[in-house]
This record gives structure tokens, C-alpha cells and sequence, in this order.
């Protein structure tokens, strides 16, 4: 036989068969009946449903043949798992993967294999399968019985599954209810019992039937002692309430007298979402309400007697939640910590003891306390405490116990030590030093003393640092303050950190020489310790590696740099899409009214829609040099220089912003009608200049004056914008180029973005040029565009009218196009277009649904469609079209405000014939209809 190829995700198939649960287990009758009906529904003698795990193949269920296990090695299965849909093998003597089974060359001497994967969640985890010992296939009505049949055993496997998971559930949730000595209770929607569980009986002595449809207690709230809370709630008042109840405490009479119950309890809800009463447990608390009132005397007793002892006697609580709870504390407490000693959770600071804890210090403290609480063991701990501004040193020594409502309580006692620490500083100055196998050169060692909180370097660690050897004794902040300060903390923190866990430091901090230069230190250290076991210092090593962090970090701001290109990619895609769409109606209803024969525009009003679609096109332009300027700050266009008149551009762009400064009250004076060549691109320069002058229009004074200058100087052709304004503070132009800073014009309600001057002065520099500034307060400004200066190309002309381009005469083909667009504007424009061929029909289509409908229905010549659609994108669509037999081969061509050439390429790759970006332009798409239709 031929070796059998594993699953590509052959670790999630079998994570999903062992989620079944369904291996190794019983035979199943409903699993038997379907093998049998499969059988009789194929004509076949036997079938069999067969899982397949690591190493073999399992059946499930079997008909007609024994139910044994086999190697996966010789499964049939084992290939069916590989395919999408039913493997039929006719004659397996013919196939050379089966040719030479057992099964094939002996009895049973199987021909006519057929199998169906069964895939769970995705993956194929085994098959249902018939067999025959006659060659032959089967018929497609035995296919279909057989695909339909696997799907019903798909879900007898995720049922069954399911079902012993909730059985399960069901079985742990009564142990717990039985584990926890806790009764369990249900009432209706009128707080009258319904159902009580048996452990009931056993805690109050009274048998559950005695209050079913009895309504349930009400009864005061009571605090921890078991006194009635001061605000007077009762246990119904909660109730009423509809919400959630946790642990509430409350008195129950009972046969064995009063007890204190913790109830907790939530709402019911029926199908209808009608309020159906309570479900909740209880327990008997009476015994620990009793400890608490003994301990809360006890407390009392305890802070007389403490008030003569030095130091701080306490009481605290570690939550589950590792939080820190102070239930007592002795009077000294206000020496000590100078806050009032808090009493059973009322008259004091709680947290006064953690405010307290030196920074460098509180870390570990809660670390080692709550190591200590796990283990369960006493906890001794010196640490440093910082008030106003004085450091003193603390020793804590505690006791744990497990509390009844979770955490640990403690018992402990804190003195002050400082005089002690302060002794130990001061006498010990000898250094320890652990012997360390030098494997290799170039690696220094350094020791710190805690006490002392100085370094000791050996040579090569003080080379490794650009300092003098030797180095006995280089102080903590000495050698902080050589290190990059965005690392000081860090390093500072992963010291004290190492030695709170006596643990091991490492890491890598950057370190500054003297001559400026900079370096990347490894260290590797451990903590040491004295006799007592107390964490006196770390010994370690030093690596220069500073060559090797450069390397990682190059990688690193590679990896940056490429998703930040991406990041900047689908940006420009979508400001892309959001701009050239309005612009689609603009423009075609504008040059659907140009190319109207029908019903011809006045010379007026053709001027004036000239005027619309000049500055249509215009802002389309513009829209394509924001992405271009984009791209090139990324470094992937640049702009053609090459020599562009100025004096022309100054007229284009005056007679388009004119309408602008009549509304304005502005004039603008150009200058004298001289060509004036410089390097630079046209599109470019006129956005540059549209945008200072609509700028000295609307930051003018009313009935201000706009100059326009040309001057060439010194191989240089200056063009200056000039306004009569409020002119820009210092303040103001330090500001001036930042995006989106307006300088408060948008307080004035002066239209604009704040990106304008960005892109202008972007666009010089990318020109080779530079845009410059000249204002001061109330005197106006001038900016000025420097280029560099051109010869005149030879035989330059003065630009001619931009003159209208005439669509192609109508076909007489009767033509059906279906238009797949969810935008109506867009959807109205195409109609328009398609009135002036009127042998054309056109459908449109609200998505991409109902386009696969329409053509499901009838076969259009054309399909236009956009690429965003409510349902699905164009490449799906195009998939699906491409993929059904009777549209493989017709025409699409995708109509979209996506211009990004990867989105034109990856559409065209995904099938579309073609790619027309909006806005569109009338004449070229209706010339393109005409070609694809013809």
C-alpha cells in the first residue's frame, strides 16, 4: 500500500476528535441503526462509521462486518480524511493505494469502497463508509443518501458530546451543593417556596415539605456580630429589589433554636422574560458569628493590654483578591505609621501601613507576604518606611492563619530597628565575593553591597564601563547616573526586584561614556546572602554587547517601519475611497449635462458648468497629489521636474479661486503677463499656489488686497502671495506647520482642515524648492515659493481651452448590463448615462446578494460592479461569479473609488476583465461599454 500523508492541521483534527469524548466508548444504538440504514440505502452488505486518531482507525459503529480496530497505516478512511466531499473507490484492485490491502487481496476481497468525511467544527475526524466485494459505483440518489446520512451522524457525535458534558456538569454541581453543607431553595414570583433540597431537614431539623408554599421569612439584615444593620433593610427588601443577593446574614427560627444564616440568591426569569421568582442557597453561620463577637472582645482586651507594648501589635487580612485589610492595631500606630489605629473597620486608616512602605521596598514586602501566605508560614520581613521625607527601618514578624470567609488573617508585631540597621551600615565595610569560573574573556564582575548600596568592579568591568580600574567602591547612584536615563529606573527597579525574590538579574541597560559614545551592557547576577540567610547584595557578570543589540534593533525598526507603511497604506485607501465618491456624482452628472444632445445647455450655463468641472477635476487632483505626497514621505513616488511657466499657473489659479474672492470682497492683482520658467510639477505648483491664495483671501481684512509677485533672482524664480490680514504672532508661526493646528481659525468659523500649509510646503521641498514666510502682527503675510529657475522649452505655447470631449456615437445592439452598486447617487448616475442608449438595459442591484440572484435568474452581456458592496467586497463577488459554471466566462468589470494600484491589481488578479476608478469620466466609460458589449 502507499504511505497515507497526515492532515496539514493534523494537531486541531485530533484536538477536536478528543473534544468528541466519543472514543473507546460503548456501541450506541442509534449510531448501529444508521450503519445499517446506510448499508440498505447503498445496496451495500456492509457499512461502518470509523474515527481516526494519532495511530489507528476506530469504529464507532459497524454493519455487516466486524467492529475492529487497524492500523491508520492501512485505513481506507485515512484517505477519505484528505478530501472535501464523498471518496469513491469502484474497484480497489485498480487503485494503486488500495491494490495490494488485505481486505483487497483477501477475504472479504472489498471492490466498491465509498466514504464520507465527518467534519466537526471544521475538521474531518473520521468517516461513514460503505463497502462491497462487487465492483461497481454507486448510483447518485445512493451519493446523496449517504452525504445526508453522514451529516445525521455529524450531529449524533456533537450531541452525545454535548450531553455528557452536561451531565457532567450536573453531577459536579450536585456534589458541590452536597460538599458544601449548604441547602438550596426556589420560590415563585410571590417569594413562596417552591422546592427546598434535603440538606434543609438536616441543618434546622425541619422537613423541607414543612414551608413549601409558605412564603419565605423576612427577617432584619445583620452585620458580622449578628446585630440588625443600622439602616434597618430586612432580607425582603433585597428581594423587591429583583437583583443579585451574595452572603446576606440574617436570624431564621428554627427547631434547633435561632441560627444565623448567610443567604445568597438571583432572580428567575421565565421564557417570557417575566420576573418568576428566586433560586438560591443558605448556610448555617452560627458558629462563626459566635467566634466573631468572641474575637471582637477579645479585640478589646487585646488593645488595653497593647497600648503598653513598644512597637505595633496588629491584625490584618490578605484577601483572596490580594488586597491588604488592617482589622486592629495597637495605639503606637500613630508614632509609627501617624495615622489613628484602625478598629474592626471603623475609626481608622486601613491603609496607612501600604501609603507608608518606601517605594523601593513595597514591592517586595508584598511579595514575600504573599509567598508566606501560601505556604502558610510565619512572616518575618525588614523593611524601610518613608514620612516626611525620613527613612526608618521596620521589622514585621506575623503569624498565619486561614480565614473562614477566604484569605489569610495575620497576627503580628512591628518594632522599629532603625538604630540597629543603622549600627549594621555603619560597621560593616568588608566585601564578599563569590569565586566565579572566568569561561570567558571579556566578561567583567561586579558585586553590589545592599548595605552600603556602593559597586565593586573588577578590570574588566570597568573597562566594560569607560571607567578607571580599580573601582572598589563606585556608589549605586554614581553608576544610575552613567546609564541612559531611560533606563535608570528599570535597572534600579530589576535589582531591588532580584533581591526581594532572591532571584537572578537579567537584563541589558545602555550605558554613556564620557566622550559621548554609548554601549549596551549585559548583566547576569545573583543574589548573596549572609548567615541568617538574608539577601546582602548580587554577584555577577558584565558583557558588552553593544554590536549585538544595534543588530536587534535594526530588526526591530524594520519591522516597525513595514507596518507602519502598511498602517499608512490602508489609510490612504480609505481617504482615497471617502473622496473620490462624492466627487463621482459631481463630476458624471456634470458631464452627462455636457454630452446632452437632447436638451443643450445655454452658453451661460456651459461656461459655468465648465467652471464645475474645472474645479472638479481640479480637486481631483489635488486629492491624487495628497496621496502622492504621501507616498513620496514613505519613499515611493517622487514628482517629475520639469520646466513649468509660473505666469501661467498664477493665471489658471486666479481665474478658479475668483469666485472665492468676489464673495470675500478680495482683490487680487496679478502680476505683469511675463512667462517665468522653473523646475518644478505643474499639478503641484498649482496646489501649492490654490492654497496660499485661498488662504490670503480668507485670512484678509474685508475689502482687502491680494498681491501677486513673480521675480527671478540668482537662479531662482521667487513667487510671493502677499494679504493685507491680522498677520501670524511669533507664537503663531513656530505652530504654523503642524497638521491639523489652525491656530484657532476654526473658533472663527473660517473654513479649512489645517493640512493645507503641511502639504504646500511638503510639495516645495519635494520640488526642490522651499515655501517661506514673512508677517508680523497686524501687517499681513507673505509667503513666497522659491523654484528653482528653467529655460523656456522649446516650442512652448500658451495653453489652449480645455475643450469638451465628445462621447462615442450610440450603438444600435440591444444590449441587458447589471450594475451592482448599493449607493443611490451612484445608481443614478449609471441610469442617466444609460438614457443616451436607449438599445442598452440596465439592472441594478442593491448588493452583492441580490446581484448573485439576478444572475442566478437571466445572463447579462456586462456586470459593472463596485468594490465595497453592505454584504461583501468586490473579490468575493468576483470569486463567486467565477466559480458557478454558467457566469465563468462573462465580462466584469469592477467600477470603484479605490485607487490604490495593490487594490486594481488584486481585483484584477481575482477575475475582473478591467478596473475604471470613480470618479468616472463619461466619454471613456461609455466607450469602454460599447467595446466590451460589442
Amino acid at each position: 500500500m502507499l504511505p497515507v500523508r497526515l492532515p496539514v492541521d493534523e494537531p486541531r483534527r485530533l484536538a477536536s476528535l478528543q473534544a468528541l469524548g466519543i472514543l473507546d466508548t460503548a456501541p450506541a444504538a442509534s449510531f448501529d441503526a444508521l450503519v445499517e440504514s446506510a448499508a440498505h440505502l447503498t445496496n451495500c452488505p456492509s457499512a461502518a462509521i470509523c474515527l481516526i486518531d494519532e495511530r489507528r482507525q476506530w469504529l464507532k459503529a459497524a454493519f455487516g462486518m466486524p467492529r475492529i480496530e487497524m492500523p491508520r497505516e492501512r485505513s481506507f478512511c485515512a484517505h477519505t480524511i484528505l478530501q472535501d466531499d464523498m471518496m469513491e473507490v469502484p474497484d480497489a484492485r485498480l487503485d494503486p493505494r488500495f491494490a495490494q490491502h488485505p481486505c483487497v487481496v483477501a477475504a472479504p476481497h472489498l471492490r466498491l469502497y465509498a466514504g464520507v468525511p465527518l467534519t466537526v467544527d471544521g475538521m474531518r475526524v473520521g468517516s461513514l463508509f460503505v463497502a462491497d466485494t462487487r465492483p461497481r459505483t454507486l448510483e447518485p440518489a445512493e451519493r446523496d443518501a449517504l452525504r445526508r446520512l453522514a451529516h445525521v451522524a455529524v450531529d449524533l457525535m456533537v450531541g452525545l458530546a454535548r450531553l455528557t458534558s452536561i451531565e457532567a456538569e450536573r453531577t459536579r454541581l450536585l456534589d458541590f451543593a452536597r460538599a458544601s453543607g449548604d441547602w438550596m431553595w426556589e420560590t415563585d414570583a410571590q417569594l413562596r417556596y417552591t422546592w427546598v433540597s434535603g440538606a434543609f431537614e438536616a441543618v434546622t431539623g425541619l422537613p423541607p415539605i414543612s414551608v413549601i408554599g409558605q412564603p419565605i421569612a423576612n427577617s432584619p439584615l445583620l452585620d458580622a456580630l449578628g446585630s440588625p444593620l443600622g439602616e434597618g433593610r430586612t432580607f425582603h427588601d433585597l428581594l423587591n429589589d429583583r437583583q443579585h443577593v451574595t452572603r446576606v446574614l440574617t436570624d431564621k427560627d428554627t427547631a434547633r433554636g435561632v441560627l444565623q444564616i448567610s443567604r445568597s440568591a438571583v432572580p428567575a426569569y421565565d421564557v417570557h422574560g417575566q420576573f418568576a421568582g428566586y433560586r438560591g442557597t443558605a448556610r448555617d453561620v452560627s458558629a462563626h458569628v459566635a467566634g466573631e463577637r468572641d474575637a471582637h472582645v477579645q479585640a478589646e482586651l487585646l488593645r488595653k493590654l497593647s497600648s503598653q507594648v513598644p512597637g505595633v501589635i496588629s491584625q490584618f487580612q490578605l484577601m483572596p483578591d490580594g488586597t491588604l485589610h488592617f482589622l486592629y492595631a495597637s495605639d503606637a500606630c500613630r508614632d509609627m505609621f501617624g495615622t489613628e489605629p484602625p478598629r474592626d473597620n471603623n475609626g481608622g486608616d486601613s491603609a496607612a501601613v501600604c501609603r507608608a512602605l518606601h517605594p523601593d521596598d513595597a514591592p517586595g514586602c508584598r511579595r514575600s507576604l504573599h509567598e508566606a501566605a501560601r505556604s502558610l508560614t510565619p512572616w518575618i520581613r525588614e523593611f524601610r518606611t518613608l514620612r516626611d521625607g525620613k527613612v526608618r527601618w521596620l521589622e514585621s514578624r506575623a503569624l498565619p492563619e486561614p480565614h473562614p470567609d477566604g484569605g489569610v488573617l495575620w497576627h503580628g508585631f512591628t518594632a522599629d530597628v532603625t538604630a540597629r540597621k543603622e549600627t549594621e551600615l555603619a560597621l560593616r565595610t568588608g566585601e564578599q565575593r563569590w569565586s566565579m569560573a572566568a569561561e570567558a574573556a571579556g566578561i567583567g564582575i561586579a558585586q553590589f553591597d545592599r548595605r552600603t548600596d556602593c559597586l565593586s568592579l573588577d578590570a574588566i568591568a570597568c573597562a566594560n564601563h569607560g571607567l578607571p580600574a580599580p573601582q572598589k567602591a563606585l556608589p549605586m547612584s554614581d553608576w544610575l547616573a552613567q546609564l541612559h536615563p531611560a533606563d535608570r529606573i528599570a535597572a534600579r527597579l530589576g535589582v531591588e526586584q532580584a533581591m526581594d525574590r532572591r532571584g537572578l538579574l537579567e537584563s541589558r541597560f545602555r550605558l554613556l561614556l564620557a566622550d559621548g559614545s554609548a554601549r549596551t551592557l549585559e548583566i547576569f547576577a545573583h543574589c548573596t546572602l549572609d548567615d541568617g540567610g538574608m539577601v546582602t547584595g548580587m554577584l555577577g557578570t558584565c558583557r558588552d554587547v553593544t554590536q549585538q543589540a544595534a543588530h536587534e534593533q535594526l530588526r526591530r525598526d524594520k519591522e516597525t517601519a513595514e507596518r507602519a507603511s502598511r498602517a499608512k497604506s490602508e489609510f490612504l485607501s480609505r481617504v482615497s475611497h471617502e473622496l473620490r465618491t462624492p466627487l463621482n456624482g459631481i463630476l458624471g452628472f456634470a458631464q452627462l449635462m455636457t454630452l446632452d444632445r437632447v436638451h443643450p445647455l445655454a452658453p451661460d450655463q456651459a461656461r459655468r458648468l465648465d467652471s464645475v468641472m474645472h474645479a472638479g477635476h481640479h480637486l481631483l487632483d489635488l486629492i491624487n497629489d495628497v496621496l502622492d505626497l504621501a507616498r513620496i514621505e514613505q519613499g515611493d513616488v517622487a514628482l517629475q521636474r520639469a520646466p513649468v511657466d509660473l505666469m501661467a499657473a498664477v493665471r489658471a489659479c486666479i481665474a478658479l479661486i475668483q469666485p472665492l474672492a468676489d464673495n470675500a470682497g478680495v482683490r487680487v492683482l496679478a502680476p505683469a503677463p511675463t512667462p517665468q520658467w522653473s523646475l518644478g510639477d505643474a499639478r503641484a505648483v498649482e496646489q501649492v499656489l490654490i492654497n496660499l491664495l485661498s488662504n490670503a483671501i480668507k485670512y484678509n481684512r474685508p475689502a482687502g488686497l491680494v498681491q501677486v509677485t513673480l521675480q527671478r533672482e540668482n537662479g531662482w524664480v521667487h513667487l510671493a502671495v502677499s494679504d493685507e490680514g491680522a498677520g501670524l504672532t511669533p507664537v503663531q508661526q513656530a505652530h504654523l506647520f503642524e497638521p491639523f493646528n489652525r491656530l484657532g481659525a476654526e473658533q472663527r468659523r473660517v473654513e479649512g482642515t489645517g493640512l493645507g500649509l503641511v502639504i504646500a510646503r511638503a510639495l516645495a521641498h519635494a520640488m526642490g524648492g522651499q515655501l517661506g514666510l514673512s508677517s508680523s502682527p497686524g501687517r499681513g503675510s507673505t509667503f513666497t515659493l522659491s523654484l528653482q529657475a528653467a529655460p523656456a522649452p522649446s516650442g512652448a505655447v500658451e495653453p489652449d481651452q480645455t475643450q469638451r470631449e465628445a462621447a462615442p456615437p450610440p450603438s444600435s445592439h440591444t444590449r441587458s448590463v447589471l450594475y451592482i452598486e448599493d449607493e443611490p447617487l451612484n445608481q443614478l448616475l449609471m441610469k442617466e448615462l444609460f438614457r443616451s442608449r436607449p438599445h442598452w438595459t440596465l439592472h441594478v442591484a442593491g448588493d452583492g446578494t441580490a446581484g448573485l440572484a439576478h444572475l442566478a435568474r437571466t445572463r447579462p452581456d456586462l456586470v459593472l460592479a463596485d468594490m465595497n458592496l453592505p454584504d461583501m467586497n468586490g473579490l468575493e463577488l468576483i470569486r463567486r461569479v467565477r466559480h458557478t459554471a454558467a457566469t465563468a466566462d462573462l465580462h466584469c468589470v469592477a467600477l470603484s473609488a479605490d485607487a490604490m494600484q495593490s487594490q486594481i491589481d488584486a481585483a484584477l488578479a481575482a477575475g475582473y476583465n478591467a478596473y475604471w476608478t470613480k470618479p468616472i469620466h463619461v466619454p471613456k466609460v461609455l466607450a469602454g461599454i460599447e467595446a466590451l458589449l460589442q
